[in-house]
């Protein structure tokens, strides 16, 4: 019986959750709307704001708060966000934006082409993050949504590697306020041989001088190596036949909104939230147990 009522208010409380996040993306694709169709303040460069910096600086800043990415796995926890570093820097050509290292080749006023190297993030979902425990609250592994789905758990397949992307990044800044984003990696250690692609579109608005908001929306593509080798079932994973997935490539669609509001010269106070709606060469996998990735984050960063 106390089982019982124990996997029923952990269920409660991932609905509640879930919920609230519903409502906030409406409010997010709301403002996306109105902030693409209707004309803002522009974010110049002398207000050294983050989408605008100094070259030849660094620009390192620290937020703590409290914040959660989830994890679509059948076993899979969610990522705690509490303490997240942001490390920046502009030279001429060589930059580094948070995991991102990169070396720009052509620019122009409105166009750069650079090259890029990054961590692939799949494998972050099959990693065991034991500092969620002291963060944020644990829904047990025993609910299920769809109890008449058939699934495999996570810890019960074959490892998943690290994967390190390389390839091409370009830039358009369509205007003051307006930045097209489109990225075209494979892995160059060879993990999936695959590739993977992100188209993404900006929106940064300056709603007074110390608040400062960007909305985003986009879609990351995965080809059929990459699908297949992270979210695939194999009969190396030693699971049921029955359980045999092979993933197909597809597109996730995405939408972002990141608020910030300077507090003073040094504080910002911070709110972000994404949603990924995941399409159906993962959400088929019966790796996968929720059909969307998201995450949400509210703290305040600090820059040095």
């Amino acid at each position: 019986m106390t089982n019982q009522c124990y996997i029923t208010t952990e269920l409660e409380l991932r609905k509640l959750l879930l919920l609230s996040i519903n409502r906030i993306l409406i409010t997010t694709v709301l403002l996306i709307y109105i902030f693409l169709s209707s004309p803002a303040a522009s974010a110049q460069c002398k207000q050294a704001d983050d989408n605008c910096v100094l070259t030849g600086q660094w620009h390192i800043s620290t937020a703590l708060g409290a914040g959660v990415l989830t994890n679509p796995l059948h076993g899979g926890e969610n990522i705690p966000l509490v303490v997240l570093p942001y490390i920046h820097y502009y030279g001429e050509q060589f930059f580094i934006e948070n995991n991102v290292i990169g070396y720009s080749l052509l620019q122009s006023e409105d166009v750069i082409l650079s090259v890029i190297s990054q961590l692939n993030r799949e494998k972050s979902f099959f990693t065991q993050w034991q500092a969620k425990h002291l963060f944020i609250p644990t829904f047990s592994d025993t609910v299920n949504l769809q109890p008449e789905k058939e699934y495999v758990n996570q810890n019960e397949i074959k490892k998943r590697k690290w994967a390190l992307d390389g390839g091409v990044q370009v830039n358009w800044f369509i205007s003051d306020t307006i930045e097209l984003k489109a990225q075209l990696l494979h892995d160059i250690n060879n993990v999936y041989q695959g590739f993977n692609s992100q188209l993404r579109l900006d929106k940064f608005i300056s709603l007074s001088n110390n608040t400062r908001v960007n909305a985003a929306i986009g879609l990351n593509w995965q080809s059929q190596k990459l699908s297949n080798y992270y979210y695939g079932i194999s009969p190396s994973d030693k699971v049921a036949v029955r359980s045999l997935y092979q993933a197909k490539s597809g597109s996730n669609p995405f939408i972002s909104l990141n608020i910030r509001h300077q507090l003073s010269q040094h504080w910002q106070a911070q709110f972000f939230i994404k949603r990924e709606f995941l399409g159906s060469h993962i959400s088929n996998s019966p790796l996968i147990q929720e059909s969307n990735i998201s995450s949400a984050f509210v703290g305040v960063v600090y820059a040095f």
